[in-house]
């Protein structure tokens, strides 16, 4: 019994730690606010640093993710997820902002409803190696790789033994493969941050309908906190696909761009 219940409180402390601030990225006033259970002065505070950094052309994941954490205890979902899926562009790697849209979006009102199609395996398995480190850490190993493959020829065109030109022969192949594959981990990371096609919705409600008229057919509705892909624009409309690969429209003023 003693067992099963350190298992619960080890499980109840991480998940309270993954909604907790990063103090060392926020401000004291908004880690004081936070800490007295004061959410919606805490995510003000939090947002107002954020609006500060972006405009002098700086994004932080740490600081989209205090903003998340704030709003999503101060009850305000889709505005938690948007700044989870912004730090997560970011930090892709990082698991807590993972665990925390992954927990997050189960509170999304008819979530379990839009079952997500499936992907191949080779498809998952791709993604997931490309996000387990950033876009600047994927440069750094694709660096470090070049420069090893560098050395490799080295040792290939003055070496003078035959098992050592073979070793740096086959090193350099490996590297060179390395260093376009971390290169190409950090192109689609870039491009995913760059692409702006993903948005949240943020309206409690909204009809998803079959053209770009609010008078056409409704196809659903949708709810806060979803996540959704654009596809196409069309004044003050936005074409968008869900995850369950449904395709429909809903005014553009009623999402925001991740």
């Amino acid at each position: 019994m003693s067992t099963i219940k350190s298992l619960y409180l080890v499980i109840v402390l991480a998940f309270v730690a993954s909604f907790g601030l990063y103090a060392q990225t926020a401000s004291p006033e908004a880690v004081k606010a936070y800490q007295a259970k004061k959410y919606d002065k805490a995510a003000e505070l939090l947002q107002k640093e954020v609006d500060a950094h972006k405009k002098s052309g700086e994004e932080s994941p740490a600081l989209y993710y205090n903003l998340g954490n704030a709003y999503f205890r101060a009850n305000e979902l889709a505005k938690a997820i948007l700044y989870y899926e912004r730090a997560l562009l970011l930090d892709p790697g990082n698991k807590d902002i993972r665990h925390n849209i992954a927990y997050a979006s189960t509170k999304v009102e008819d979530a379990d409803k839009i079952a997500k199609t499936e992907n191949i395996f080779i498809q998952d398995w791709f993604e997931s190696l490309e996000n387990a480190c950033s876009s600047n850490t994927w440069v750094a190993f694709g660096i470090v790789c070049f420069l090893f493959t560098i050395g490799c020829c080295f040792f290939f065109f003055f070496g003078n033994q035959v098992w050592v030109k073979k070793t740096a022969f086959y090193g350099g192949i490996s590297g060179l493969v390395l260093v376009i594959l971390f290169n190409l981990f950090a192109y689609l990371q870039q491009q995913d941050i760059t692409r702006k096609n993903t948005a949240i919705v943020m309206a409690p409600s909204i009809q998803m309908v079959s053209s770009p008229d609010e008078k056409s057919k409704v196809l659903m509705n949708l709810h806060a906190g979803l996540k959704v892909r654009i596809t196409k624009t069309d004044g003050d409309w936005y074409e968008i696909e869900i995850d369950n690969g449904s395709i429909g429209w809903i005014p553009s003023d009623k999402l925001e761009i991740i």
